[in-house]
């Protein structure tokens, strides 16, 4: 039950993004959309002369990467469906690959070296790392290929504590962390491009709650959560990268943290401006492509909807704001 509660707690501090990404829509693009039978099934694009492109091409079009990022749709199974089939691929081109991802934390970095090493089974990994509640169906084919290939895995991401407590108290609370807990977050968390802040904001206001006199500091605070993850994941991508020479990196995020270069990608930039680094993004069929959002775009179904009476939606997101409410800031 422990993990099952972290990811619903992961879920409720993010539930604005996710829910903007699925209400999001444009004009209907029915193109892109007949050959799509399952809601695993996908289709690659290069999004630079907007033309389909297969797997293994798209493999030999990212050899030359430094850090390439997956954007998914949080337990979407054709997201998950495309790291699985890539992986190997990549792989096969780089066997100095590592893989890195937002569902682990820099804090539970021994116990996921633990499991890679044969040392740990996997019920004491899902329970001691606090693993998603979607790990077994959707991120065990990748950590399966990283173990079996002895490859690298990066526990990237700042743990849900961290970004509870500056979501509440705001970046200076970092200055009251200890000296190893100042260790599972990046050393800077305060920058980040205006656009970027931008869509945060308009994600978060799309499905935000009345604005109060004190809102602004709120919203703030909040965007300096999503920029904890975001350059947290950045720096271990970087550190990652500088203890072995000619290695690459594949990430696997929720899509709003890499869309547009944007995120942890631009964080990642300021860390390194000279990496090459390449961008996978999905958009749904009944959108409208975006060809701007990554630099290849994978289309897929939408899920069902999740309400599609607006009051029920309001109500659901109300309940979850009123939980979050409850949740204390404790390291």
């Amino acid at each position: 039950m422990k993990q099952i509660k972290r990811f619903k707690a992961t879920v409720m501090l993010s539930i604005p993004l996710m829910l903007a990404q699925g209400c999001m829509t444009t004009q209907q693009d029915t193109s892109h959309s007949s050959h799509l039978t399952m809601l695993h099934d996908y289709t690659l694009y290069d999004a630079n002369n907007e033309q389909p492109i297969t797997t293994k091409k798209l493999t030999e079009k990212l050899k030359n990467a430094d850090v390439i990022f997956v954007g998914e749709y949080h337990s979407h199974s054709a997201s998950h469906l495309l790291q699985a089939n890539l992986l190997p691929l990549i792989f096969q081109q780089n066997p100095k690959l590592k893989l890195s991802f937002e569902q682990f934390t820099r804090d539970k970095q021994h116990i996921l070296n633990q499991y890679l090493n044969n040392e740990i089974g996997e019920q004491t990994l899902i329970k001691q790392a606090d693993a998603w509640d979607n790990y077994q169906s959707d991120y065990r084919p990748l950590v399966e290929f990283a173990r079996e290939n002895k490859l690298d895995a990066i526990a990237a991401n700042t743990p849900l504590s961290v970004v509870r407590c500056i979501a509440r108290k705001g970046p200076e609370y970092i200055k009251e962390f200890t000296a190893s807990q100042k260790k599972w977050v990046a050393e800077d968390i305060t920058t980040s491009s205006s656009a970027y802040q931008e869509k945060f904001m308009a994600a978060m206001s799309h499905h935000g709650s009345k604005t109060t006199k004190s809102s602004p500091v709120k919203l703030s605070n909040s965007f300096y959560a999503q920029l904890a993850r975001d350059n947290t994941m950045a720096e271990s991508i970087f550190n990652a990268l500088k203890q072995s020479e000619n290695s690459q990196v594949i990430h696997f995020n929720g899509a709003f943290h890499s869309n547009y270069h944007l995120g942890t990608v631009d964080a990642l930039k300021r860390l390194d401006p000279d990496l090459k680094i390449t961008v996978i993004s999905p958009q749904f069929i009944n959108d409208q492509i975006d060809w701007s959002v990554g630099d290849f775009v994978y289309t897929i179904k939408p899920l069902p909807e999740r309400y599609i009476n607006k009051e029920n939606l309001n109500l659901a997101v109300k309940a979850m704001m009123e939980k979050r409410k409850l949740t204390q800031c404790k390291l």
